[in-house]
């Protein structure tokens, strides 16, 4: 190093001791001034914006004492997480609620003002977004096991079932797929991971215990109905119940579907011509129920459990889908039938026997809204899934891929039937995002997780799908 260099270099050092040596300047927070006037009434003058979506910031302008934790603010009957306050206005964050107009009220201490003008129009956050598979990307004959791929990075063939149960942060998402072949599939929404499990031939949709930590599915076809069970304590292998349901007792050509009762002992499995086995797990029995018109001449008397009594249909295709689910909210069983265009109610009754009663469709094949029996028209209703409040989405897969209006979901809520993601009669080109935009070909089945989305087999657009209403 020479003089010049050891000079500069020197030079160097003191300046980064002196820049080292300055005192570090913080900057505050700034102190919020409180501009609450006590010689003024409490008042609560407006919300600023007056619409929006849930976790939107809102302002409400008005006089009240500044001190946050003596504020409450409602949305009709949701509080809203509030964040800060000066005195003269209060901000926070838009809480979930009803969609349409909600009236605000704001608690203040031990007085509650509820202007008649101060209302929130809300509007709810809807959406539909590929979990997984490529959507309309197709796996024709692939034998791919997909090992720890990603989830986008997959392609299937036809996506026929469905169920979520509970993962550590999300659902774990168990998907059948069927058509080509009969492949399961466990799709890690936390690991972003895809693995194939090893399953029985020909496997129909799966039902979920309460506890979210199982599934049970049986035979598609008309082979003998096992019921088999996979559950995270066997790490998702799948184990039989011991339970095989005679197709002398139950000889439709299919079981698409099965579905837990009021609690996790009872599972109903029903046929394509609207026969149904209740089976008993704990004790390994079944009953076999059945219209007079379909009760099989070789059917065992000792299972016979009574008749199915109402106006189910006596009428079925060769190639008829049909599918069974139970709502908590109704304490009854709905039965969709593909070549009916209907869905029917099924209760059982205190003598054993059961009613049925049409509840929606039978009035020809399409998509229409309106009253469930005088408006409606279903096409092809296949999987259905009830919530919490009692409504029941339905998947109308349609006849085939090119024709008829289907493809579509719908909600049957009331006495009234909607469309809630879909365009009727289009499937190409296939999309995500607004529900009502979105396309779907040939979807089959439709299940909820734990956070109350719908996630649906996509059937002919190669994916697993998620319909989020919040």
């Amino acid at each position: 190093m020479n003089k010049i260099h050891r000079i500069l270099y020197s030079l160097f050092l003191l300046l980064l001791v002196i820049s080292c040596s300055k005192e570090e300047v913080i900057e505050k927070i700034p102190e919020i001034i409180n501009k609450y006037d006590p010689s003024k009434p409490l008042s609560v003058d407006e919300i600023l914006p007056v619409r929006g979506i849930i976790d939107q910031t809102f302002i409400i302008n008005g006089n009240f004492p500044g001190d946050l934790s003596d504020i409450k603010v409602y949305f009709g009957d949701k509080k809203a997480i509030l964040t800060a306050t000066d005195g003269v206005s209060v901000t926070g964050l838009v809480p979930k609620q009803p969609e349409g107009l909600n009236q605000i009220s704001v608690v203040l201490g031990t007085d509650s003002l509820v202007p008649a003008n101060l209302q929130f129009k809300y509007k709810q956050s809807r959406s539909v977004k590929t979990i997984a598979g490529k959507l309309g990307v197709d796996a024709w004959m692939s034998d791919a096991d997909y090992a720890g791929a990603a989830l986008d990075a997959v392609t299937f063939g036809d996506v026929h079932y469905v169920a979520a149960v509970a993962g550590q942060t999300q659902d774990n998402i168990f998907m059948i797929e069927t058509g080509w072949g009969n492949r399961l599939f466990m799709l890690s929404q936390d690991d972003n991971q895809i693995q194939k499990l090893a399953t029985p031939d020909n496997l129909s949709c799966p039902t979920v215990n309460s506890t979210r930590d199982a599934f049970y599915v049986t035979q598609f076809w008309n082979r003998g109905r096992t019921i088999y069970y996979y559950s995270k304590a066997n790490s998702w292998e799948y184990s039989t119940t011991g339970v095989t349901v005679r197709t002398s007792d139950l000889p439709g050509a299919k079981v698409s579907s099965l579905t837990f009762g009021d609690d996790d002992n009872w599972i109903y499995l029903m046929d394509s011509e609207g026969r149904i086995a209740e089976v008993n797990l704990q004790e390994k029995t079944y009953k076999v129920y059945t219209s007079a018109a379909k009760k099989p001449g070789g059917i065992d008397p000792n299972v016979y459990g009574g008749e199915i009594m109402g106006d189910l249909p006596t009428s079925f295709g060769d190639w008829e889908d049909s599918f069974i689910t139970y709502s908590k909210f109704h304490d009854c069983f709905f039965a969709s039938f593909a070549n009916q265009n209907a869905i029917y109610q099924l209760v059982k009754n205190a003598d054993n026997s059961w009613t049925s009663t049409l509840y929606a469709g039978n009035n020809g094949q399409g998509i229409e809204v309106g009253h469930r029996l005088v408006d409606a028209r279903l096409n092809h209703p296949h999987g259905m899934a009830v919530n919490e409040d009692g409504e029941l989405f339905v998947v109308n897969k349609g006849s085939c891929p090119w024709c008829g209006d289907g493809h579509v979901i719908m909600k049957i809520y009331g006495d009234m039937v909607e469309l809630v993601a879909g365009k009727p009669g289009s499937n190409n080109p296939l999309v995500n995002g607004d529900p009502l935009e979105s396309t779907f070909k040939v979807a089959r089945n439709i299940s909820i997780d734990s956070d109350g989305n719908y996630i649906i087999a996509g059937g002919e657009d190669r994916t697993v799908r998620k319909l989020s209403i919040e």
